[in-house]
């Protein structure tokens, strides 16, 4: 019986472990109290998929006044963005906790989430994933299902890796980090080279948002795996610069500096690339779709071919996007004239799909063929794990 009863306690341990998400059905909460240095810290669910699809969040803070559910992704989850408070209100439960329910259902994917305390956002201290921004971290949980099957972790399939890389900038004194995705097989060795995508991610995010939240790594695995996409090595990298005066920080040179005067020579000498542009891609969201637009569809000679999701070139009115035509004329007439994949990705309800009928129109008039790849919904992590998985089989083939 000893024997049994510490199987049992240990069995018990490792479920707390789990991540919230994939912990069995719990019994009744323990009550949510502080707790000493010298106790053991308590444990309880703080996310939990209800019967009809929606999603409850708890939190113990039991010297905290007020406590409100953040999230930059889940549409259900007010952002700010209209001068009202952002998040919802949570309130205790019986036992203490602070507690909401989205009132709404949540769809299959991967969302991100934190809790507002006194202004202050932080991560759940129950959570097990984080995703980190271009300041702070947030927390992070899979709601299972089959629309977003695409991004989710398959077992019965080669699996590439993700490593950081880290490199000296050209700013002095500066060091500048890299997420590398390598397809399966790559580290095992051998002479194969690979084509690379450089992916980029948006405003308010980092290099680690791609794997993190957007889950890249997943899609380029089950695309490899079942032959829709080439393998290949997929760069993301910071596409925040170092803040400088005077400069604006979603549209400067300092970015396109440092992709191909640094990054660009150093991923060519450290992995086994195949370095020619028709192997080489560059593609990006938001923040990213405008560095695409100034650094990547301008310069077929590096890029073969380039992907932008849910950005247009007019950002500012139609003086900058006449002044964004003059800066890259001669780099849009050579994209004219030597062709290439143009993918470009909005979602229908996006709070800047204004700006892309004035860039598609650009476009033509330049000479410059697009795919144009229209869908449901907004500017969100939904969408661009979407655009990744289309754009991917459409590269290097």
């Amino acid at each position: 019986m000893t024997l049994l009863r510490a199987s049992a306690a240990a069995l018990a341990l490792w479920a707390c472990a789990l991540p919230a998400v994939a912990q069995p059905p719990a019994a009744a909460a323990p009550v949510c109290e502080q707790r000493a240095p010298t106790q053991r810290p308590l444990q309880y669910r703080s996310v939990e998929p209800l019967a009809d699809g929606r999603v409850s969040f708890r939190l113990c803070a039991p010297a905290t006044s007020a406590v409100r559910l953040v999230s930059p992704d889940l549409e259900s989850v007010p952002g700010g963005f209209d001068g009202k408070p952002a998040g919802l209100a949570m309130a205790r439960d019986a036992q203490g906790f602070w507690q909401v329910s989205t009132p709404s259902a949540v769809p299959a994917g991967r969302w991100r989430y934190g809790f507002q305390i006194d202004g202050m956002v932080l991560p759940d201290p129950q959570g097990a994933q984080h995703s980190e921004l271009a300041r702070g971290v947030r927390s992070v949980f899979d709601m299972a299902g089959a629309a977003d099957d695409t991004a989710a972790w398959q077992p019965g399939i080669p699996h590439g890796q993700v490593a950081t890389i880290e490199y000296a900038s050209l700013l002095p004194g500066v060091v500048r980090r890299a997420h590398v995705y390598t397809p399966p097989g790559y580290e095992a060795g051998g002479t194969q080279r690979y084509p690379v995508l450089y992916l980029v991610h948006g405003y308010g995010d980092s290099d680690d948002s791609w794997t993190s939240i957007g889950l890249a790594h997943r899609i380029l695995d089950a695309l490899i795996a079942s032959g829709k996409a080439r393998p290949m090595i997929v760069v993301m990298p910071n596409g925040h610069t170092p803040d400088r005066a005077e400069v604006q920080p979603m549209n400067n040179t300092d970015f396109g500096d440092d992709l191909h005067k640094v990054l660009i020579p150093l991923v060519d000498g450290r992995y086994r690339t195949l370095a020619q542009p028709k192997q080489r891609a560059m593609a990006g969201l938001s923040m990213g779709g405008m560095h695409t637009l100034n650094f990547g569809l301008p310069r077929p000679d590096v890029f073969g071919a380039v992907g932008v999701f849910s950005m247009g070139a007019g950002v500012g009115g139609p003086t900058s996007l006449d002044d964004y035509r003059q800066r890259h004329a001669a780099g849009l007439k050579q994209r004219a004239e030597q062709g290439g994949l143009v993918f470009y990705a909005y979602g229908k309800t996006d709070f800047i799909h204004a700006l892309a009928a004035p860039t598609r129109q650009l476009l033509d008039e330049v000479k410059i063929r697009h795919t144009w790849f229209e869908t449901e919904g907004g500017h969100t992590w939904a969408n661009w794990r979407h655009y990744l998985a289309e754009l991917a089989p459409r590269l290097f083939r």
